[in-house]
């Protein structure tokens, strides 16, 4: 018994730090671009898609990847005859990488970009799924991120009559104008940057050859 009890101690004494085997692919293929491709939207909202893509970059660059310009490559797949995201999402990833010479593809899917108004509350939810692709096809990670925000989930007053006014209030200015660029921004570096699910630093980011370093030592 003593010598089993040894056994447990000893191996939580190790320390196996978080699973990184799902970025096995990124490590392999160490990405240096992303080719933001147009975001895929299931929703009713029209909008959507552009708030989604003027956060994205950002986010990418703070996470030390070079991003293509979005617009840039908006215009550029016209030219070629993409005009619909869906037909984007649809054509070979050899394709689109070799066009502007890109080391990853993300696709982006909006699965949700709503405001739910109940009563006195306004619920606004996003959902979003990524795919980051390599430029032969190669799928390299993958994670969904979904966020809601109630601007009515703030301190009280004290006075519930004064809380109830301010409630419908709130509730009626989001529902009006639903703040879904703060929670999209928050959303994707979230995703990007989680620790146990995100991307690995990239080779634009200063902590990229000490996290590789320490990927070779635990080896």
């Amino acid at each position: 018994m003593l010598a089993a009890l040894l056994v447990v101690v000893l191996a939580g004494c190790v320390s196996t730090g978080p699973d990184t085997e799902f970025l096995q692919p990124v490590h392999e293929h160490k990405p240096r671009s992303v080719l933001i491709v147009p975001v895929k939207n299931e929703t009713i909202d029209v909008q959507a898609p552009t708030s989604v893509l003027a956060t994205l970059p950002m986010v990418l660059a703070e996470r030390g990847y070079y991003a293509f310009p979005v617009n840039t490559v908006k215009t550029l797949l016209e030219n070629e005859g993409y005009y619909e995201a869906a037909e984007v999402h649809n054509a070979p990833p050899e394709a689109l990488a070799s066009m502007f010479g890109a080391d990853t593809i993300l696709y982006v899917t909006i699965h949700e970009w709503d405001a739910k108004y109940i009563i006195l509350s306004t619920t606004t939810t996003v959902d979003f799924e990524y795919r980051l692709v390599n430029h032969d096809g190669t799928e390299l990670w993958h994670a969904r991120k979904s966020l809601a925000y109630n601007p009515n989930n703030q301190n009280s007053s004290g006075n519930p009559l004064v809380d109830l006014f301010a409630m419908a209030i709130t509730a009626a200015i989001e529902r009006a104008a639903p703040n879904y660029l703060p929670l999209t921004r928050t959303a994707n570096a979230e995703a990007f940057r989680n620790g146990q699910r995100g991307l690995p630093p990239g080779p634009y980011d200063p902590l990229y050859i000490e996290y590789y370093n320490g990927l070779a030592i635990n080896e």
